[in-house]
């Protein structure tokens, strides 16, 4: 006869997380609690080739002494799950999000190892999906460049009725780059928001200017160079207005 069993299950999900090695062996040691060794298993996934072991530090030894190509320090995915008994605790880590369920007959033991993990990286996480981020952040910062622009185009408009149409077109482009720059560096994405997963190392606590590409500096500062000249310009435009 089949036995039927009532299960408590909850799931919680992070979309930016910044988690590495000492957070990952806090959480995997809360959640392999009560397990035997045997029903615990990690997987990653490298190169469409799935390694699975049953400890953490086999699968990173695993990886390393692998032929497969890629940084063996460099992980995009990492997966856990634990399974006895009718309990079971997942764990998905992927370029994506951060996602754990948790089910099992006792609801006690459910809610209570759902807080305990959730609370290992809450603290480095973040619930809101990144292009809500980005849509908040590109929604400031174009209040800020439209609030920028703003003088340029009544500027403008007094000074057409002077006639002063170069001083005006002068202005107004300095203006309007400014904005335009500002505008775009708030939509980037740059700043802290994302994933970042080191299963070999810690992450340090930096700035996020000082995860920008050499590339993506270069283009900061040229970006920068141009504002400083935007602004000069437009002041410009507006002495020749004070005194014509």
């Amino acid at each position: 006869m089949t036995e039927h069993r009532d299960l408590t299950s909850n799931r919680f999900e992070f979309y930016t997380y910044r988690v590495g090695r000492s957070q990952l062996d806090r959480l995997f040691s809360i959640a392999s609690e009560g397990f035997p060794s045997e029903r615990i298993m990690f997987k990653t996934e490298r190169s469409n080739t799935r390694l699975t072991r049953f400890t953490l530090e086999e699968l990173v030894s695993a990886v390393a002494t692998s032929p497969l190509p890629g940084d063996p320090n460099v992980w995009q995915n990492l997966a856990f799950i634990a399974s006895d008994d009718g309990r079971e605790i997942s764990i998905d880590i992927n370029q994506f999000w951060l996602c754990a369920n948790i089910s099992g007959p006792d609801a006690t033991w459910v809610h209570g190892q759902t807080a305990r993990l959730k609370s290992i990286v809450e603290s480095v996480a973040g619930e809101k999906p990144v292009y809500r981020l980005r849509t908040y952040r590109a929604a400031k910062i174009g209040l800020l460049a439209g609030m920028m622009s703003a003088p340029v185009a009544v500027t403008a408009y007094q000074t057409l009725k002077d006639g002063a149409r170069e001083t005006v077109a002068a202005g107004t482009v300095g203006g309007g780059l400014v904005g335009l720059i500002v505008f775009l560096l708030g939509s980037s994405g740059k700043a802290k928001n994302g994933t970042l997963l080191s299963v070999t190392g810690e992450i340090s606590d930096r700035r996020w200017w000082e995860d920008l590409s050499i590339t993506d500096k270069i283009a900061l500062g040229g970006l920068g160079v141009a504002a400083l000249a935007a602004i000069a310009t437009g002041l410009s435009a507006y002495a020749d207005v004070l005194g014509s």
